[in-house]
């Protein structure tokens, strides 16, 4: 078990933390940013105001760095084809959906949230997670 870590591309894991910054830059932005705002109940202003931003980036980079450790293993495991960035970009889409989505998707009903909040959080991890899978599996 131990023996699959020296496999993983430490690199790319790095990137896919920057890459998951990005898309979550632009989704929360100019993609999606009003929508959350609406669903959180708050403005622009508050949440600069708040400091909360830096604190948070850093906590989902970091996590994003674990997640990608997963989605490295998954991809050797599945047996997709070194270099076939499709296959890494579908498998990515498919843990997103299924796995994340499956996972997280009863908080959100338990915790009374709207279908349009969960939607937004899953379009932002499916497109990361599918464009993370990609470059994993190229990236080998």
């Amino acid at each position: 078990m131990m023996e699959v870590f020296y496999e993983i591309n430490w690199l790319a894991v790095l990137a896919s933390g920057v890459i998951t910054l990005f898309v979550g830059g632009l989704w929360y932005g100019p993609i999606a940013g009003k929508a959350w705002l609406e669903e959180v109940g708050l403005t622009e202003e508050e949440i600069k105001a708040s400091g909360a931003p830096t604190a948070a980036m850093i906590k989902s980079f970091i996590a994003t760095l674990v997640l990608a450790t997963g989605m490295s293993m998954i991809i050797m495991w599945s047996g997709v084809a070194v270099g076939d960035w499709l296959g890494g970009a579908v498998v990515g889409a498919t843990v997103a959906i299924l796995i994340i989505g499956g996972g997280v998707f009863p908080n959100y009903a338990f915790e009374s949230k709207s279908l349009r909040h969960f939607m937004i959080h899953m379009g932002n991890i499916t497109v990361s997670m599918a464009l993370i899978g990609a470059m994993l599996a190229a990236w080998r």
